[in-house]
């Protein structure tokens, strides 16, 4: 819907004003002082409700102001009083009301309507979320799923990092044994070599004495041979021990368990080390899928969203224009996509009101004519000329050329 036809009487500087739109933008020039804020104000108030009017709504000295707005299929009435108090009317085109006017009215506008340019100057964080309910998009339980991974990942690669470190300072010995060594177990292993070395040599000790007696008894042979025999055959049958155990290699092993055990706990603690460290890689590695998820969902759902403005996406900092921050777009496209958010939340009544288009220069203006009509919207813009771009001129609150 458009405004087919505006007629405003004693709204603030206005006396009477008619005014038919004969294309998607109606230029409302004028110097300063003359009554133009005030159309677009009558437009805001009739369709805007009591909290539009503001301070003083009916011109001095008149007792009331009405303000009559064709839509087309719709008609709103609205009859403002000097103490504020107004009341509106909603016809259909057939000329039957509605039974709650404002609701309709409200159904058909957002703020966007009564001042598109608004919101290039509004926070990021409200722009965002503008932008988010215009396309439907809500990604509150994707961020926190993704703000959880991301702090978790932060403090896992920090434990990572000193995990890393400190294994970067510890030894480990490739040829040290597997476990530890037992001391007392190689004590009692050298006890029992001495023990079997003593016996040996008490044993071996006894048969040198044997040796020298066979040897006294050779020299007697004559005396005892009878002796000698016996000597002899003890001689026969008996074998010296040759198998002495090594009790050095015991000693050196006893000597060398402290720092062979020093190394085997040195390895173990390293291997552990090791072991916490590749679990906190293996960690970070799924809280970075996690994250990976939530942002490819997230581009998906903006893939497939259907947003106002080629090129206009957002993340969790703010909007972004052909990904760009909007905070750093040139005006051009800053004009260019507030135009566009306008329409796009006003998909019914195709109305947007620009106060400051004084501030447009020639290719701006142009600009915001030329994204009207291929929406098949309709802008009205103040502006402080008399040249031939305006549509309409308000002179002392009356229209003085159409």
């Amino acid at each position: 819907m458009h405004i087919i036809q505006l007629d405003t009487a004693n709204v603030k500087r206005l006396t009477a004003v008619s005014i038919t739109p004969k294309d998607n933008s109606v230029i409302i020039g004028g110097d300063n002082a003359q009554g133009k804020s005030s159309v677009l104000d009558s437009i805001f108030m009739a369709l805007g409700g009591k909290t539009a009017q503001g301070q003083n709504p009916v011109r001095n000295g008149e007792p009331k102001a009405v303000i009559k707005c064709d839509l087309g299929e719709l008609v709103v009435t609205r009859t403002i009083s000097p103490d504020g108090s107004s009341k509106v009317k909603v016809q259909n085109a057939e000329g039957a009301a509605f039974s709650s006017p404002q609701s309709i009215l409200d159904a058909l506008s957002s703020k966007l309507t009564f001042d598109p340019l608004a919101f290039a100057n509004e926070k990021p964080g409200c722009q965002l979320e503008t932008l988010k309910g215009l396309v439907g998009l809500d990604f509150t339980e994707i961020d926190q799923k993704r703000q959880e991974a991301y702090n978790n990942r932060t403090d896992i690669n920090r434990d990572g990092k000193s995990l890393a470190a400190k294994l970067n300072t510890m030894s480990f010995y490739p040829e040290a044994p597997t476990e530890t060594i037992s001391v007392a177990e190689l004590m009692g292993q050298l006890n029992e070599a001495e023990a079997s070395n003593a016996e040996a040599e008490r044993h071996n000790n006894e048969i040198d004495v044997r040796a020298d007696e066979i040897s006294r008894k050779i020299i007697e042979i004559e005396k005892a041979q009878q002796e000698l025999d016996e000597l002899q055959a003890i001689q026969a049958n008996v074998t010296k021990i040759e198998n002495i155990a090594d009790t050095a290699a015991y000693r050196d092993k006893i000597a060398q368990a402290d720092t062979l055990n020093a190394m085997v706990r040195a390895n173990a603690s390293y291997k552990e080390t090791e072991l916490q460290l590749e679990k906190l890689r293996e960690e970070s590695q799924r809280l970075s899928d996690v994250i990976k998820d939530a942002d490819k969902s997230k581009a998906d759902a903006m893939a497939a969203a259907k947003f106002p403005v080629k090129g206009l996406s957002f993340d969790a900092t703010g909007i972004l224009f052909n990904g760009v921050p909007f905070s750093s777009c040139s005006s051009a496209e800053r004009l260019l996509v507030s135009l566009h958010m306008g329409i796009a939340m006003n998909p019914k009544l195709k109305v947007l009101l620009i106060r400051d288009g004084s501030l447009l220069d020639d290719k701006s203006l142009a600009m915001v004519v030329q994204a009207a009509k291929e929406a098949d919207a309709q802008v009205w813009i103040e502006r402080v000329s008399k040249g031939a771009e305006c549509s309409v001129i308000i002179e002392d609150g009356a229209v003085l050329k159409q």
